[in-house]
């Protein structure tokens, strides 16, 4: 019978291979998904989004056409019922609210944080200083085949996780879980990766009549 003090050694090397194995897997998970999205320069697809409300019930729908070039530029237009343009230039972003005659004036790296967008308009080199990284699991994605779930270090992070996942190389949906309890769930189409998208498409100038209102600093 192995007396305590072996007991203790036995133990205490079982759980220094499980954490050194743990932390080899989010090395490699932080890798093959910066890799991933370092080798997406432009992005253009349509997308349809669906919010749930933290009681489960479904908040909303939208569809419409999203496309990103970085570093730091980004656009997204939701159709009816709710029509919204959001557009980053590379400095600020802009957020037009159609139906209500107003924009929202950010500065981007504030307004971008721990989001989806910035793991496609901002930089990934360091990204596991700002995630923990890791494989999700196989019922976090939905028919992707490279599936990536992501926690925000910070803790004044907007959104509690991030779930990313890619088939056959291609952005296939993105999942998160906001700090208001909502689930927002997006699903990608028609993907056009690295293709040309003209410099006009991230300018925005405030339609005249609309208020616009400076957020943050």
């Amino acid at each position: 019978m192995l007396n305590r003090k072996k007991m203790y050694l036995w133990a205490s090397l079982l759980l220094a291979t499980f954490t050194f194995q743990a932390v080899a897997e989010e090395t490699d998970a932080a890798a093959s998904l910066t890799k991933s999205l370092e080798n997406i320069q432009t992005f253009r697809a349509n997308f349809v989004q669906k919010i749930r409300g933290a009681d489960g019930d479904n908040v909303s729908k939208s569809s419409g056409e999203m496309m990103v070039r970085r570093p730091g530029k980004f656009y997204w237009k939701s159709q009816a019922p709710d029509p919204v343009l959001v557009v980053a230039d590379g400095k600020h972003l802009w957020t037009y609210d159609i139906d209500l005659a107003q924009v929202t004036k950010q500065d981007l790296n504030q307004a971008l944080g721990n989001t989806p967008a910035s793991l496609l308009a901002g930089s990934v080199v360091n990204l596991k200083d700002s995630f923990k990284i890791s494989t999700a699991k196989k019922n976090q994605c939905r028919g992707s085949d490279e599936c990536y779930s992501l926690h925000p270090l910070s803790k004044d992070a907007a959104v509690a996780d991030i779930v990313i996942g890619f088939a056959k190389g291609k952005l296939q949906e993105i999942s998160m879980h906001d700090s208001l309890g909502q689930d927002v769930y997006t699903k990608f189409s028609k993907v056009e990766i690295n293709k040309n998208l003209e410099n006009k498409i991230f300018d925005f100038v405030p339609p005249k009549g609309v208020d616009v209102i400076h957020a943050g600093n």
